[in-house]
């Protein structure tokens, strides 16, 4: 048994975004990886119409278990759900539940945590602040706690160019925010109203979700002296690279839909500066890491604001890649990524320049789509195109901030971490962010896209051979299409040419 395994085993284990990408992730890893742990823990949200005792069973069902229920077929009576809701009191957990974890759990997890960048400022700071503060009172009446992880991200201070490895001042505290958020609601703002005065609020933050994380993170370092405590932050997740299996993701995210909307065909032009560092992660290191930041946690004894453990677990340090990397890969892998449901030729513009991009926007994506809905009404179909638009438009504009800066991050504690392990622990919990090559991970991604979003059988080589041949006569429509556009413009262009010629 290593030395991980050693930390977890006979350990109960309290997690928050349990249902969540992550959060389903971390789960799975710990039961196979760590098979002595005593059990998990999840507070779970009943939704409508559905038990949690529903949803547990709908999560274990998924796909990505299927290598854990080979080894252990009953590795769900681990898994004991506790109905609650993040944004009460106490987690809404019930007066038996909530000693239960303050006399049994060892070690927590806070993962809950709302990712919406466009989340009204009210209920962002329920989730991403209240909740914080919820647990850091629970984390101090648990009577044998070995490590608590806060689980934030690598943009929580992402006004800043150069992110160390330490807990920043936030921008507010929570009880100002608290304040400013009961001012929203005397006020009886309208749904504009509160948008310019959220504006004004976070300030130099590109959103409520970076700005709650950020005095989140503040809350911890302050109010945590006493605790087992570190900071957990990390970049954007991409698909799983290998566990638990190659490619798994979350459809929600919203790097996914764009890299969908590219390979489908209905993405032209995209708000990224090319040049700037791609900060992303695969899930499955980034768990890896998770795990074990938890298992150094536990080896210090309390919260020492000068020294607590914060960990950046990003890519841009150690195996930078850039965007124009991952669109140059694209296009070159365009057919041995082809997807059956293109409905036009991928290609794509990145362009920097706000400005220029919206005018490329609305020629590009604009225009289709009503020409396009247009056509379906006369087809007697519905319209959808615009809708599409719509989600376009706002897509682009909530990850525009993400894929323009360009920041430097410290991961010294993160490699101090892996230098730390045993060569077992290694093997065991690989997070080293140099032992893959983009080509790989980019191609796990999108594979993983179509396959786990797509519902695409991706090793049918017939399947494989259709979607490419579609996607070379959808080529040649594009060229079609780029002849006409470009002798339209000529045109226009030649009678401006001759308007002004004939009045000189």
């Amino acid at each position: 048994m290593t030395e991980i395994q050693q930390f977890y085993s006979d350990q109960s284990i309290f997690i928050t975004g349990g249902t969540g990408f992550l959060g389903k992730i971390l789960i799975e890893k710990l039961l196979r990886s760590c098979p002595n742990i005593k059990v998990i823990y999840i507070l779970i949200r009943p939704k409508k119409g559905k038990q949690i005792t529903d949803r547990i069973k709908e999560m274990t069902s998924s796909l990505m278990f299927e290598s854990l229920r080979e080894i252990d077929p009953n590795f769900d009576k681990k898994i004991i759900p506790m109905p609650g809701d993040i944004i009460e009191p106490n987690f809404g957990l019930s007066s038996a539940d909530l000693e239960l974890i303050k006399k049994e759990v060892s070690i927590i997890f806070h993962a809950a945590a709302t990712t919406r960048f466009d989340e009204p400022l009210k209920i962002a700071l329920k989730i991403n602040v209240d909740s914080v503060k919820t647990m850091i009172d629970i984390c101090k009446e648990c009577k044998n706690l070995k490590s608590f992880v806060y689980v934030s991200t690598a943009f929580s201070n992402c006004i800043y160019q150069h992110v160390e490895e330490k807990a920043y001042p936030g921008p507010l505290s929570h009880e100002k925010l608290s304040e400013l958020v009961g001012v929203m609601d005397q006020l009886n703002m309208s749904k504009k109203e509160e948008i310019r005065f959220t504006k004004l609020v976070i300030g130099k933050f590109p959103n409520t979700y970076c700005f709650t994380k950020s005095i989140a993170e503040e809350l911890i370092s302050k109010n945590t002296k006493d605790l087992p405590v570190c900071i957990y932050r990390f970049s954007i997740a991409l698909a799983a690279l290998k566990e638990p299996l190659e490619g798994w993701l979350d459809s929600k995210q919203a790097l996914t839909q764009a890299l969908i909307g590219l390979g489908l065909g209905v993405i032209r032009v995209m708000s990224i500066n090319g040049n700037a560092n791609m900060e992303t992660v695969p899930i499955d290191l980034a768990c890896n890491c998770l795990i074990a930041s938890a298992w150094e946690t536990s080896t210090s004894k309390n919260n020492k604001q000068e020294n607590m453990r914060v960990y950046n677990y990003v890519s841009g340090t150690d195996n930078p890649v850039t965007w124009n990397y991952l669109k140059d890969y694209l296009r070159t892998q365009r057919y041995n990524l082809a997807m059956k449901k293109a409905v036009y030729h991928p290609e794509v513009i990145f362009i920097k320049s706000f400005h220029l991009y919206f005018l490329l926007h609305y020629i590009f994506h604009f225009l289709p789509a009503v020409i396009g809905d247009v056509i379906l009404r006369i087809l007697g179909r519905k319209p959808v195109l615009y809708k599409v638009f719509k989600k376009g438009t706002k897509l682009s504009l909530v990850i525009r901030f993400f894929t323009n800066g360009q920041w430097e991050f410290d991961t010294d504690n993160v490699k101090s971490l892996w230098g730390k392990l045993s060569i077992n622990d290694k093997k065991l919990f690989n997070f080293d962010i140099t032992s893959f090559t983009w080509d790989e991970m980019i191609s796990r991604h999108c594979e993983g896209g179509m396959k786990y979003v797509l519902g695409t059988d991706i090793n049918a080589k017939y399947e494989r051979e259709l979607a490419a041949r579609k996607l070379r006569r959808l080529f040649y429509i594009h060229q079609v299409v780029r002849g006409i556009f470009y002798s339209i413009v000529l045109w226009i262009l030649w009678k401006i040419y001759n308007l002004l010629f004939n009045r000189l």
